[in-house]
């Protein structure tokens, strides 16, 4: 058995004088060219004229209730460290003194010993520093300021190249 519709095919003049397809009016349409950039220069003033706002939640954010104050966490931060790197100085006193053949009661004992435990503490408390709430919020500051002034130094690059300069 043959399909039905293999019977009624008509060609494209008939389907067109049934009125069931047009011919496009438009075959014939060239669209026309895009238009050629137009380069703007901006004046000097109204580069300037740019205001920034950063109105953004800061990611660090942390939520701790406790009463406690500024003076509260320095004097944990030195019961907690002191007896460590009291214990380092003394280390490195006897590890000086025993390898290196400096005298125990002597101005160099004491400057390594001295020396050594200020490093210690000072590399802990800038640690301690940076980590904390108020090292972390001026981090996120700098680094706000820092994208500010990245943006207009490639404002100012991109102005000077307009100019030609």
């Amino acid at each position: 058995m043959s399909d039905p519709r293999d019977e009624q095919t008509a060609s494209f003049e008939e389907q067109e004088r049934q009125g069931l397809i047009r011919r496009n009016p438009y075959r014939n349409y060239i669209p026309p060219q895009p238009a050629a950039p137009v380069v703007r220069r901006m004046p000097p003033g109204e580069l300037n004229a740019v205001s920034h706002t950063i109105d953004v939640a800061p990611n660090a954010t942390h939520h701790v209730e406790m009463r406690t104050s500024a003076v509260d966490r320095s004097k944990g931060f030195l019961i907690a460290t002191v007896p460590l790197f009291a214990g380092l100085a003394l280390g490195m006193l006897l590890i000086s003194v025993f390898f290196f053949g400096v005298p125990l009661m002597s101005l160099t004992a004491l400057v390594v010993f001295w020396l050594s435990f200020v490093g210690a503490w000072l590399l802990a408390y800038l640690y301690t520093l940076a980590v904390s709430a108020e090292g972390i919020a001026m981090f996120e500051a700098r680094q706000k300021w820092s994208l500010l002034a990245r943006e207009q130094k490639e404002r100012w690059d991109y102005y000077k190249k307009l100019n030609g300069e």
